[in-house]
């Protein structure tokens, strides 16, 4: 699982840097559209039983029979709607060529939702390797596809040609995974009413949640150019890549954790303390560092096309710094038993950047930064108000537990600073040169203020959960960590 986290950060960022910077903005933003178009529909019949099919205990061959078939019977509905959708779409965004590139994806969408219920079924078994091939072997095939089709010149059309193999490749591999008790064409609407006291929220939650992002490019289309829309695409996906092993890190040590100690409401306190302190040492750096480096870095990776996202990654790295600061409350919310709060910290996310966009009307990818962070400066103060309250503790305790984090990023910040104002350099030798040495000094700085040993979460093993009534469904109230493609995968609070 370690494995897949990385290779969907590494690959997901490296594809859309490889492939747009081939086929230039204008075409990478039309394939923007159109994957956001499929990636925002898919997720509805992707998600909807696998996490489910993992909670129901006892489940039987009639729940995954009625899973798979209701999930792919969705998927053709959806795939249906949005081939509906495709010339509104495309007037929509002023863009006709987009029409056929959603028309293309609309057919996928069935498969994907066959992979991802099949997913959960494999999930339960806990095969986690065969289940980690969707992005170690998806990902580089898809990427090479999309660079063929992109050194040909068919422009967005590798992006399309790179979703259809990641999703052909996860649909092959469940399929497989499943052979050996192949689903079967079955509806048993008990078994579904079985299944849906968890399959309902978890599907509003983690569709909001992952499609905010995609209906908030889709609307930014509509109101920008195609190449305007790609660059700031890209400046939100270039930190995007980058946290995201943080987001998971922090969420896989903190569920377990919290959860087990559930009623014991003080050691709760500590371990969430203890994960705070870890996440925003794993997260400040990134941020300040992309924040810092962003003109080398995006002169290095995309090239002077591509100058604008420089400023629009900056913007959206500095506001990312402060949802890292009060911890991660989607799984404190799973513990305490309230995670439909994650339902509503997701739809608080979407609706702040809409409004934001509605007000601000973006004319440069810059404007366009603002208005996707307007939630991270409106949402972690109530957020953290939320969990100091859930956990009984003061705002200076949890201030405390990021002091250490705080200190070694504002060090490595001045040495960089002092550095890129010292140095006359190309741009790939002078990123190489701020990068190393403020890495250097925020591991010598952050060892010193933690007293010289690791953190303590990453010292203590998480403590079994307690066999009580109600643990598993708690647990699996949390968005499925393996969806069926390229992607974001966790329901992670307010990633800028």
């Amino acid at each position: 699982m370690l494995a897949e986290s990385v290779a969907s950060a590494v690959f997901s960022l490296l594809s859309m840097l490889a492939i747009g910077r081939v086929i230039g903005p204008d075409a990478t933003g039309l394939g923007t559209i159109a994957i956001a178009a499929f990636l925002s529909v898919e997720v509805f019949g992707a998600v909807l039983f696998p996490d489910a099919l993992v909670q129901l205990p006892g489940a039987a061959r009639r729940h995954s029979d009625s899973a798979v078939t209701a999930s792919v019977l969705v998927g053709a509905v959806l795939g249906l709607c949005l081939a509906a959708a495709a010339p509104l779409l495309a007037a929509g965004a002023d863009a006709p060529e987009a029409l056929w590139l959603v028309l293309a994806l609309a057919p996928l969408v069935p498969v994907s939702a066959f992979s991802g219920t099949v997913s959960g079924l494999l999930l339960r078994e806990q095969r986690f390797r065969l289940l980690s091939f969707r992005l170690l072997l998806g990902q580089p095939l898809a990427l090479g596809t999309g660079l063929v089709l992109a050194s040909r010149g068919h422009g967005a059309w590798a992006m399309v040609g790179s979703q259809a193999v990641a999703t052909a490749v996860a649909f092959l591999l469940m399929a497989w995974g499943a052979r050996s008790s192949a689903p079967r064409f079955r509806l048993d609407f008990g078994a579904l009413r079985e299944l849906w006291p968890v399959a309902g929220p978890q599907m509003a939650g983690v569709a909001v949640h992952i499609g905010r992002y995609r209906i908030f490019l889709l609307a930014l289309g509509l109101v920008v150019p195609q190449a305007l829309l790609a660059v700031s695409h890209f400046a939100f996906r270039l930190l995007d890549a980058a946290l995201a092993v943080v987001w998971q890190s922090a969420g896989r040590l903190a569920m377990p954790r919290l959860c087990a100690l559930q009623h014991d409401r003080e050691a709760m306190a500590e371990v969430y303390g203890d994960v705070a302190r870890l996440q925003a040492l794993l997260g400040l750096p990134i941020c300040a560092g992309i924040a810092l480096v962003a003109p080398d870095m995006v002169a290095v990776l995309l090239g002077p096309a591509w100058a604008g996202t420089a400023e629009a990654t900056r913007v959206v790295a500095l506001a990312a710094m402060a949802t890292l600061l009060h911890g991660d409350q989607s799984s404190l919310f799973v513990a305490v038993g309230k995670a439909r709060r994650n339902l509503h910290v997701a739809v608080a996310a979407l609706l702040i950047p809409l409004a934001a966009l509605g007000l601000l009307r973006p004319e440069t990818p810059l404007e366009a930064a603002f208005a996707w962070s307007a939630q991270c400066l409106v949402m972690p103060p109530v957020l953290a108000w939320i969990v100091l309250r859930e956990v009984r503790r003061s705002a200076g305790w949890l201030a405390w537990r990021v002091v250490p984090a705080v200190v070694a990023t504002a060090a490595m910040a001045l040495v960089v600073l002092a550095l890129q104002s010292a140095l006359e350099m190309p741009p790939l030798a002078r990123l190489l040169a701020t990068a190393s040495a403020g890495a250097a000094v925020y591991a010598v700085v952050a060892w010193v203020a933690l007293g010289r040993r690791l953190p303590r979460v990453l010292l203590t093993a998480a403590a079994p959960a307690p066999n009580q009534p109600g643990m598993e469904r708690a647990a699996s109230a949390v968005p499925s960590r393996f969806p069926p493609g390229p992607g974001p995968t966790k329901q992670v609070p307010n990633t800028c």
